[in-house]
Formats: structure tokens, sequence, C-alpha cells
């Protein structure tokens, strides 16, 4: 049977969740799944990036508090720049930078 690349991440994880739901069990009540297809090593490697991505979207959209950009916004803000007041005179604009 020919498994492409996202039926092989399904089965894995698939295994993979059950092999944890089993583990808590002391008696398992249906069989065991089945053992989850040969990857090779660049499958193998996809699938374990593709789950450390999630992982780590998970943490940032759990994680409360303002974005990275706000931070900076908000440090800029409290500087007290100079406001530039848009004129096209490039001695002006060279003296406000």
């Amino acid at each position: 049977m020919h498994l492409d690349l996202r039926d092989k991440v399904l089965v894995y994880q698939y295994a993979s969740q059950s092999d944890r739901s089993h583990q808590d069990d002391a008696t398992p009540t249906s069989p065991p799944p089945p053992p989850p297809p040969q990857l090779t090593p660049y499958e193998r490697a996809s699938v374990d990036m593709l789950a450390g991505i999630t992982r780590l979207l998970e943490r940032q959209s759990e994680r409360p508090g303002k974005s990275h950009e706000e931070d900076v916004a908000e440090w800029f803000r409290k500087q007290g720049p100079k406001y530039f007041s848009g004129t096209i005179d490039p001695l002006v604009s060279e003296e406000w930078i």
C-alpha cells in the first residue's frame, strides 16, 4: 500500500496520541493500534519540524499580553521623539534625522 507524506503524518500523529492515552490506562479495552508506517529520515524530520512549529504556535497563542511590535512602538513613544513636520526641504529633513 502506498501512502503519501500527509497520510503517514496522520497515521504517526494518531499512533502517538493513542500511545499517550493508553499509558494512563491499566487495562487497554481495545487492541493496540497498528505500528506507524516506516518514515524516511526526511519524512521523519518533516513531521518533527511541523510538530515543533505547532507547539510553538500553541504556546504563543496561549501567552497573554502585547505583541513584540506593540512593545517596540510603546517604547518608541516613551522616548519622546521629535515630531516630523512633513516638509520637503532636504535641509530640514536632514536636521530631523
